[in-house]
Parts: structure tokens; C-alpha cells; sequence
């Protein structure tokens, strides 16, 4: 997965760039993600599953972008393990929706995303033997929500732009 941070255009500062998924997809269908997906035997790491991933899906080549670091590897009840890496758009590209599982890109800006009126911790599950706290964004419909609003938020701390909760 890639967490793509594009820069500030406008008076809404930076952005990060999700995926909806489109609604006939067998998993986590009409939900809100970074661009992302499964390993190939051709890719050499993650990180080329990542950039791959994000060219197929929105069209991103892997030259715009500085590679900031990776957050905390996810896993899920679903079965799935999340490696996502952070990114920074560093030159002039619109993103557009080049695969069939991308139903629309959003750009919600950052400080959006900080706003505690759009942000709740919705439940707290413990999930072999962790505890995660559950982590909601109303930005759109559906919000974000799941393993994508778990990473958003754990930017938004890393990046300082807001405290632990």
C-alpha cells in the first residue's frame, strides 16, 4: 500500500490520496484505501508491490514519488498483512482511476483529516491478543474506516499533526 501525500495546490494545504474500491469486488468492495494490493513474483520487495500497485490503479509513475519511510505493518481479521509505505508526490500528475477496482480517488487535504468533529475512535477491539483501537473518518460515504483509517491516523500522529488518543 502506498500512502501518497500530494502537495499543497490550494488553501486546503497537502493531501492524501485514497482509492474507492469498486463495489463488485470480492474483497473490502466500496470501501475507502490506499492504492495497493498483492504481491507479484516480479516484484523485487514490498515497496515494488506498492509503486506497481499504485501505477496500475491510478496511473502514478514510481519516478514522482520520494519514498518517506513505512508505517507499523497491519494485519487484519480478513487474513490480510498491510505493509504500507509513505510517499511525496515530487512532480505534476493528476491521478486518474486506470483499473476497473478503483471507483473514485479522493483527496481529502490533511488538515481535514485532523479535524476532530470528522474523527472518532469508534470501538476498541482485541485482536490476537492486541488491542486496536477503532479508528473512523466522515469524510465521505462510506467513511474511511478499518485498516486504512488505522495507518491514516498513525501518518497524522507521525507526522505530528495530531496527539495519540
Amino acid at each position: 500500500m502506498l500512502a501518497l501525500i500530494l502537495p499543497e495546490v490550494d488553501a486546503r494545504g497537502e493531501r492524501l490520496l485514497l482509492i474507492q474500491r469498486a463495489q463488485g469486488l470480492n474483497t473490502h468492495a466500496g470501501q475507502l484505501a490506499f492504492p495497493g494490493g498483492k504481491r507479484e513474483p516480479e516484484d523485487r520487495d514490498l515497496l515494488d508491490t506498492a509503486l506497481r500497485e499504485s501505477h496500475e490503479e491510478i496511473g502514478l509513475d514510481r519516478g514522482s514519488v520520494q519514498v518517506l519511510g513505512r508505517l507499523e505493518p497491519v494485519p487484519t481479521p480478513t487474513g490480510f498483512f498491510i505493509v504500507p509505505f509513505v510517499g511525496r508526490l515530487v512532480s505534476t500528475w493528476e491521478p486518474s482511476a486506470c483499473s476497473a477496482e478503483v471507483a473514485k480517488i479522493l483527496t481529502p487535504s490533511l488538515s481535514e483529516l485532523c479535524d476532530p468533529s470528522l474523527h472518532r475512535v469508534a470501538d476498541t477491539r482485541r485482536w490476537r491478543g492486541r488491542e486496536y483501537r477503532l479508528h473512523e473518518f466522515d469524510i465521505h460515504d462510506p467513511p474511511l474506516w478499518g485498516a486504512t483509517a488505522r495507518m491514516t491516523y498513525e501518518l497524522l500522529v507521525r507526522a505530528s499533526l495530531v496527539g495519540e488518543v
